[in-house]
């Protein structure tokens, strides 16, 4: 998204103090705000949070925490406005939100538990971060395998249609391509 001068620098800013504020958890903030404004279908909300999500990974957030579904989602998110699917965006966050609702009750179950040693809900204790990736479809078949395993039917069946979609898509674009060639 080109931007002035001005607009670049209230971004840093902006991005500067969720991170002072926030520490390591900033880019979750800024994470929320995204699935909020792609919720509210409000293009130029989503655009800005994309933003301060890009300042912060530049500037202080090395590696992006890609173990729970909502970051997957997030991911899939920032790239359907990458490719200027606002739409899809939209219905991604709803089901964004949704993943972090369970995450969030699924971390309070958690510490509530004596002990138990169960496994984490929100992915495991493996930090292992999936290949990076540039297809959208990709992400989502992370989001969508890890929906499953989970046991979150409901965001599974959702995502289903979605990924279809979008891997055709990314086979027709990767098949125009190659005739290019």
């Amino acid at each position: 998204m080109p931007q002035d001068l001005a607009s670049e620098h209230e971004i840093h800013d902006a991005a500067m103090t969720l991170f002072r504020k926030y520490g390591a958890s900033a880019q979750n903030v800024a994470a929320r705000e995204l699935v909020s404004a792609a919720m509210a279908n409000d293009l130029g909300e989503c655009k800005k949070w994309l933003e301060i999500r890009r300042a912060l990974f530049r500037n202080k957030d090395v590696n992006r925490y890609t173990r729970r579904l909502s970051d997957k989602l997030i991911w899939a998110i920032e790239q359907s406005f990458e490719m200027n699917l606002p739409h899809l965006a939209t219905v991604l966050g709803v089901i964004a939100a949704e993943a972090q609702q369970a995450e969030t009750h699924a971390s309070a179950d958690l510490r509530h538990l004596s002990g138990g040693g169960a496994q984490p809900l929100d992915g495991g204790a493996n930090p292992d971060m999936p290949e990076y990736t540039r297809r959208l479809s990709d992400k989502l078949i992370w989001a969508l395998s890890q929906s499953v395993d989970q046991g979150k039917m409901d965001i599974a069946a959702r995502l289903k249609p979605i990924y279809e979609v979008t891997a055709e898509g990314d086979a027709a674009r990767a098949a125009a391509y190659v005739n290019r060639s």
